[in-house]
């Protein structure tokens, strides 16, 4: 306790203390790998007087965690008196400053902006949005609101963390708690509170941990994961590889259309940029046969492999033709895009027997290109659109 109206509280856990079932030290040695990018890293979660947010509501605890060499601390600064709010925001600054690294969940729409807020009423520099700032939420999107049909830190807790709390505050009873702490003095009635705050921080230095491991070896994941939203995550962070094979566990673990046209555009792209025109022909081959793709979609997605990977009109032509065949009904909205397609490769075609000395020329030299890109893409085993 301290005399200007505000109160401080800490705590340390050793870093091999497990959170539910993960060590805490796993934030320090595998956090940096989800983000952010700094050497002195700080996790801030914060209990208010409403969840609406604006200019109404306070801050009045406030949880900034931290690492050390061998153990990780919590310090809860507490609003005792409205009066000192200034002073308490002061205090808080100043340990925020010492961090060139920030973690928070939904710390992008809540923590911060209400933060910034509380420091602009008293008059205060709002600098305590780090640079440096990574937003969990975001992550935890990715990595499992497909799978689990949410991401709250509750769900997450319960699902991913393995974490029980026994007894817990709900979150939308803590500002009435503190009401009441105004009105009685009572410090009892917000033990729960401090407990709820303290919970958050631990489960948040948790997940972190997590989610650095889930993207510093996606082959080995320890828990149930969207494989393409951790495919994307990677995908940003340049390890285009890694990227590719989780986009590759997303064909094998999706069974719904939808999902598993987005992870193979993915793939696709992944292909184009790598240049491996055979992967692309075996891929759309695959979802076709597969019947995640029409025909008629199939075959033009091989035509354009055909014409701007592998450089054959001529087979690029003939896939665009099966593709107007396979399309239903002359008023298919698609059909005047494969139109404008043929007529662009029959010039092209065109052009290129014009270029050449003679027409068996040029037939010669499409036939030998033609099997050279077929030897590169066929399968004996597999009858293939590709080969049609």
């Amino acid at each position: 306790m301290t005399d200007h109206g505000f109160d401080i509280r800490t705590r340390t856990w050793p870093l091999d203390r497990v959170h539910g079932l993960r060590p805490l030290g796993d934030a320090l040695h595998l956090g940096r790998t989800a983000g952010p990018v700094g050497n002195s890293v700080a996790w801030l979660d914060t209990e208010t007087t409403g969840l609406a947010g604006g200019t109404g509501t306070y801050v009045f605890l406030i949880g900034i965690a931290s690492t050390g060499e061998d153990c990780v601390s919590l310090t809860q600064y507490f609003l005792r008196d409205l009066g000192a709010e200034p002073e308490m925001l002061e205090a808080v600054g100043d340990h925020l400053r010492r961090f060139d690294a920030l973690v928070t969940f939904n710390g992008t729409r809540f923590d911060l902006p209400l933060l910034q807020t509380r420091f602009l009423l008293c008059r205060m520099r709002a600098d305590i949005a780090s640079e440096s700032h990574l937003d969990l939420m975001s992550v935890a999107r990715r990595l499992w609101h497909r799978r689990l049909g949410g991401y709250s830190m509750a769900l997450l807790e319960q699902m991913i963390l393995k974490v029980e709390r026994c007894i817990d505050v709900p979150g939308w009873v803590i500002p009435s708690l503190y009401v009441q702490f105004l009105h009685t003095g009572d410090f009892d009635v917000l033990e729960p509170v401090f407990a709820h705050n303290e919970q958050d921080i631990l489960s948040l230095v948790a997940l972190h941990g997590l989610a650095g491991e889930l993207l510093a070896h996606p082959d080995r994941t320890p828990v149930v994961v969207d494989w393409f939203g951790l495919g994307r995550l990677l995908d940003v962070r340049g390890q285009v590889d890694a990227a590719a094979g989780c986009y590759e566990l997303a064909l094998e673990d999706e069974h719904e259309p939808p999902a598993r046209r987005r992870a193979a555009t993915a793939l696709a792209r992944h292909y184009r940029r790598t240049g491996q025109p055979e992967r692309l022909l075996d891929l759309w081959d695959r979802e076709a046969q597969a019947g995640i793709l029409p025909r008629w979609q199939a075959l033009e997605r091989l035509a354009m492999v055909w014409e701007w990977e592998l450089r054959d009109p001529q087979r690029a032509l003939t896939h665009t033709e099966h593709a107007l065949a396979a399309l239903n009904g002359d008023g298919d909205p698609c059909r005047a895009r494969l139109l404008h397609r043929r007529e662009r490769l029959q010039r092209r075609v065109r052009v290129l027997t014009r270029s050449l000395r003679g027409p068996e020329g040029a037939e010669a030299i499409l036939r030998r290109e033609a099997r050279r890109a077929v030897a590169i893409s066929s399968s004996e085993d597999i009858p293939s659109l590709r080969s049609r």
